[in-house]
């Protein structure tokens, strides 16, 4: 049975399957349940998974036990979870020169960026992907111990790689970061960078560093970017973001009123923005007293949804 959580508005959150870790131990279980007829199977290609237009959008192609026979034998294949009825889900790769046209898939759908591709997949879609992405490309990313050198071998239904030579065991990484909007009174300030599309501006981020708190994490990272100086901040909501597997903390951070800002080169413009402003920059673009059009980042985006839950209290 899976787990009761709080709805959560971003992108890659809201995990639907059970992730039954008791399972992951048991070569027996994850053997067999490999055979099962409801066994249900996402291939990638690249980072990109197989999925086909339906009805509401695209959805992920869900593959029997035959795909296991063209998956890539140097991959691994990752044990997913439990649907509500117990089937079990599985990803795997393809492997690089997988030819979609030329082999018994062809027709069922094609691979497809995920980032791309998300706003038109369900949430509970891009949940079970983004997770699978990241797995599947930690994998590729560790076939050697950072210890000794010598090769790993995936374990527990691909949530372990156990060095062959020291026996080290390895587990997926999530890098945290931290995304804040700095706020004081009834204002709240976004930046843009130069690789923004024009006229997008966002929530400042960064990644945490060793022995920092998150806390301490937004109140660095607001200085060195706007030479602003935190007063608090206070958690909003988190988003797993599949580039390559980080997970986006959402804050919101109470700055001094009497500074100025000063920006550092990642920074090229900032400004402040009323509730109103936020509002519009949301609902497609904000015209600001100066003339400058500002509009937020997509849905897709963590940055988006603080903005929206700032514009919205009361």
């Amino acid at each position: 049975m899976g787990m009761l959580q709080p709805r959560n508005p971003n992108t890659f959150a809201n995990y639907p399957l059970d992730r039954a870790g008791h399972r992951r131990k048991d070569a027996g279980w994850l053997s067999e349940a490999l055979t099962r007829d409801d066994a249900q199977i996402c291939a990638f290609r690249k980072d990109q998974p197989l999925v086909a237009e339906g009805a509401s959008g695209l959805t992920p192609v869900w593959l029997g036990p035959a795909v296991l026979g063209l998956a890539d034998k140097a991959s691994p294949v990752i044990f997913l979870g439990l649907d509500a009825s117990g089937a079990p889900h599985f990803a795997v790769s393809m492997g690089v020169r997988f030819n979609l046209d030329d082999s018994p898939l062809a027709g069922l759908g094609g691979f497809e960026d995920l980032r791309g591709s998300a706003p038109s997949l369900s949430d509970h879609a891009c949940a079970i992907l983004g997770c699978a992405k990241s797995l599947l490309d930690w994998h590729r990313r560790h076939r050697f111990c950072a210890h000794c050198g010598a090769p790993t071998d995936p374990a527990e239904g691909g949530w372990k790689r156990v060095c062959a030579g020291c026996a080290t065991e390895h587990f997926p990484r999530v890098d945290p970061v931290v995304i804040m909007l700095p706020v004081r009174g009834d204002r709240a300030l976004v930046g843009r960078q130069e690789r923004f599309p024009p006229g997008m501006y966002s929530a400042l981020a960064g990644f945490v560093e060793p022995g920092e708190s998150l806390e301490e994490a937004v109140a660095r990272e607001v200085l060195e970017e706007v030479g602003l100086t935190v007063r608090s901040a206070r958690y909003l909501h988190a988003q797993p973001w599949p580039y390559p597997s980080q997970l986006m903390i959402g804050m919101i951070a109470e700055v001094l009123f009497d500074e100025d800002l000063v920006l550092e080169d990642e920074i090229a413009e900032a400004v402040w923005l009323t509730r109103a402003e936020a509002s519009a920059a949301l609902a497609g673009g904000a015209t600001l007293s100066d003339g400058r059009r500002v509009f937020a980042p997509p849905r897709l985006a963590i940055a988006h949804h603080l903005l929206k839950a700032w514009a919205e209290e009361p």
